[in-house]
């Protein structure tokens, strides 16, 4: 049998503003909850010694610059991606309100052009600050959309996983690396119930199974923040899982010279 190659990824978002914490109840909830899940979901994968990417929205940089720091000293199995600034967000977005508007008549919650610009270069702002220059990208909620892609291409991006597909997709786009997920993503685990999010880890195992043994390479979108939901317990199932069949791990990064 040949060895799976495995990559697994992440996404890591700033707090909700202000506005949206008190429509959804969520003031009591500390700033950082996110952050603190990804310094515990690296730290889960580095003790098995798995390497993972994860995106990180640019205004979560900017906010907690120390604990980012040390995320990335403190550990050398993770690789750090970009992850819009706003992902979306606050008072240009209408505190999300705006992005019907903006998907209707630019077909793309960014927005138009000069919006995305703005955040892009916001985003890559926000990395250099800390001495880290992103090569890898993800947009909040897998949007695609090509002036942002021919922007990032220009600004020195190589790789961007904001596609998904039933089997290994890797292709290039606007003279970047395009890596599909190959996985079902985590999204909705937060709004379902106890036993729902029981029955979807356990269809997730099932497949994870089958499809670690059908395909070359799998591509798994795990945040941080879901996986921190039943303290990891999951997240360790999909790990024993890829170790039982030998898997090769990677960072998204070990594609591009391929």
């Amino acid at each position: 049998m040949i060895r799976p190659v495995v990559f697994i990824t992440g996404d890591i978002h700033h707090p909700p503003d202000l506005i949206k914490r008190l429509l959804y109840g969520e003031l009591g909830i500390p700033e950082d909850y996110e952050l603190r899940a990804g310094l515990e979901y690296v730290k889960v994968l580095h003790e098995y010694n798995v390497p993972c990417t994860l995106f990180i929205t640019g205004k979560l940089v900017d906010t907690f610059s120390e604990t980012v720091k040390s995320l990335i000293s403190s550990y050398d199995n993770v690789e750090i991606g970009a992850h819009t600034y706003y992902a979306f967000r606050g008072l240009l977005y209408g505190y999300t309100l705006f992005i019907p508007v903006y998907r209707k008549l630019f077909g793309t919650p960014y927005g138009p052009k000069h919006l995305i610009h703005y955040d892009v270069l916001k985003t890559v702002k926000a990395f250099l600050k800390l001495g880290v220059r992103p090569i890898a990208w993800r947009t909040h909620g897998y949007e695609e959309n090509d002036y942002l892609y021919s922007l990032l291409a220009k600004l020195g991006f190589k790789i961007i996983s904001d596609c998904r597909s039933e089997r290994f997709k890797v292709f290039k786009r606007n003279n970047i690396l395009h890596v599909c997920i190959n996985m079902p993503v985590d999204d909705n685990l937060p709004n379902m119930s106890p036993s729902e999010r029981a029955s979807w880890y356990e269809k997730y195992i099932k497949l994870l199974n089958i499809k670690v043994r059908q395909e070359k390479a799998l591509v798994l979108q795990l945040h941080p923040v879901n996986m921190a939901l039943d303290n990891f317990d999951f997240l360790l199932k999909i790990i024993k899982v890829l170790l039982k069949v030998n898997s090769l791990f990677h960072r998204l990064s070990f594609l591009i010279d391929l």
